[in-house]
């Protein structure tokens, strides 16, 4: 190391240059003891070196980087700011390790964590990362600038009490769902806490609320089913996708995130890869000739071209399902403006779209197909199940069960009576 002091000066700074055969040289400043201008390749950073005070020279020196000549501005600026770092040093500081410390108080943030969980998610090839890291970040926005270590459980119950007595219906359990599995990894993956402030939290549900619970979520009737296939008729790409997830009991996010490399016309099927799916595994669906003509009425949006549902809005996925759907129709109460009443009233039928995939369900078993099979269909598929089947027969049995259930489906939309199950 270069260890001559010179007065530092603009002009030399500009033209300082590593020795040859050096990786590194220091030019000491003779006016401010332990300040610096550090050569390494082409870099050059201006820095303090000092030891602690009370620590005696056993103890190795620390270098404080002050910053570079073009951050600076000037070798008096910098000169300036090197008085002023070992003023604390003098005081007892330490800036080096007060700068660490800041840094891990930065990165530990609510806000910065939740950066790094969703690039957790991202390399776990998590589904509705997205939708799960929107929803965090706008629930958790009071603290996102908080130290996580800092955030007491009550702060996190608080806004789960909010969320019961105002929020949209189901948010604060949804909120739970979502922040509790962000705590565990903040706690045991991140470790910037020790344990999550939700553990052990327990919410009362009063007899009402269990009722509302047992009732959430059902298989529409053929009459219902039929009204909503029939509204699905005008209402555009959304009432693709509703037909779509009539006929293939997929989750919305998996139709509303389709893409065209992942439909094969010529064999008759749409294979839906294990990044794509909830349970992180393939499942495919079979095309039946009413989902044949529902995808053959799916036009190419020059935004997106892939996408097979695009957003009239963006191209891209469908999102906003709240406000598509809304079920307490907002849309027509007050203001002066008329509005297109949401999906559900236009329909006439109370329900969500994951009700779409009960009735999937529910109509395979009253159609006669094997229990294991519509389990299969509905991408509930496990090991001992498809054990049980080879391909071959797997293959035609669920064939058999798409086919059966768009049979049944075109047959309810045609025929004005409560159910066809007779």
């Amino acid at each position: 190391m270069q260890t001559t002091k010179t007065r530092l000066t603009d002009a030399q700074v500009r033209t300082a240059a590593l020795p040859e055969g050096k990786t590194e040289a220091v030019l000491w400043d003779a006016d401010v003891a332990g300040f610096g201008l550090r050569l390494r390749g082409k870099s050059k950073t201006f820095i303090v070196s000092y030891r602690p005070a009370g620590s005696g020279r056993t103890v190795n020196a620390k270098r404080f980087k002050l910053g570079t000549p073009e951050s600076i501005g000037s070798v008096k600026d910098a000169r300036r700011m090197a008085r002023a770092a070992l003023g604390q040093v003098a005081a007892g500081g330490d800036p080096l390790a007060e700068r660490k410390e800041e840094q891990r108080r930065a990165g530990a943030t609510v806000g910065a964590l939740l950066d790094r969980y969703d690039a957790h998610l991202e390399r776990r090839g998590y589904v509705n990362r997205t939708d799960v890291l929107k929803f965090l970040r706008r629930y958790l926005a009071p603290l996102s600038r908080r130290e996580i270590s800092d955030v007491k459980a009550w702060e996190i119950a608080e806004i789960l009490e909010k969320l019961d007595r105002g929020g949209p219906k189901s948010a604060a359990t949804a909120f739970r769902s979502r922040c509790s599995p962000f705590l565990n990894w903040c706690a045991f993956e991140a470790r910037v806490i020790d344990a999550n402030p939700l553990a052990g939290y327990r919410r009362r549900n009063t007899r009402a609320e269990r009722v509302r619970k047992e009732e959430r979520g059902r298989a529409l009737s053929d009459a219902e089913l039929a009204a909503v296939w029939r509204a699905a008729g005008d209402a555009g790409v959304f009432g693709l996708l509703v037909r779509y997830l009539i006929l293939t009991g997929c989750r919305r996010s998996e139709g509303a995130k389709l893409v065209w490399p992942m439909v094969n016309l010529e064999r008759g099927r749409i294979d839906l890869p294990k990044t794509f799916t909830k349970q992180a595994r393939g499942h495919t669906v079979y095309i039946a000739p009413e989902l044949s003509q529902v995808l053959a009425a799916c036009e190419i949006d020059a935004r997106n071209p892939d996408q097979v549902f695009p957003s009239p809005r963006t191209g891209g996925p469908m999102s906003g399902w709240s406000k598509i759907m809304d079920p307490n129709d907002q849309r027509t109460l007050g203001g002066t403006t008329a509005r297109t009443p949401g999906f559900v009233k236009a329909c006439g039928v109370d329900f969500t779209l994951h009700d779409l995939r009960r009735t999937f369900r529910t109509g395979l078993s009253r159609l006669g197909i094997d229990r294991e099979i519509a389990e299969l269909a509905l991408g509930h598929a496990r090991e001992d199940l498809e054990a049980r089947y080879n391909r071959d027969d797997c293959e035609a049995a669920l064939r058999e069960a798409f086919t059966l259930w768009g049979e049944h489906v075109a047959a309810v939309c045609a025929e004005p009576r409560e159910t066809v199950f007779d």
